[in-house]
């Protein structure tokens, strides 16, 4: 859609932290969620937001796009096999 993709990036990370953040707001609320497990991936979060932000203006906008597609590519094959193996398994 011709935009810098350093600002793409962000806003796709944005919608999806939101998205995460309200879906864990409904299980938190269902008693779901251990806090003792909860707990380190909220640090780790604060932690790597603050990294971003650091190297995000120094990064050069190619190896952001390359990153942000690793990443990306490695989710969905990592969701496509969880599902593929429930579905095998006939898990719920």
């Amino acid at each position: 859609m011709g935009m810098p993709i350093k600002t793409s990036t962000a806003t796709s990370n944005f919608m999806m932290g939101v998205t995460g953040a309200a879906g864990a707001g409904v299980y938190f609320a269902h008693g779901m969620i251990n806090p003792f497990v909860a707990a380190p991936v909220v640090a780790g979060i604060l932690v790597g937001a603050r990294v971003g932000t650091r190297l995000l203006p120094r990064m050069h906008g190619r190896w952001v796009r390359l990153l942000f597609v690793g990443v990306l590519v490695f989710m969905a094959v990592r969701m496509f096999l969880q599902g593929f193996v429930m579905i095998k398994t006939g898990a719920k």
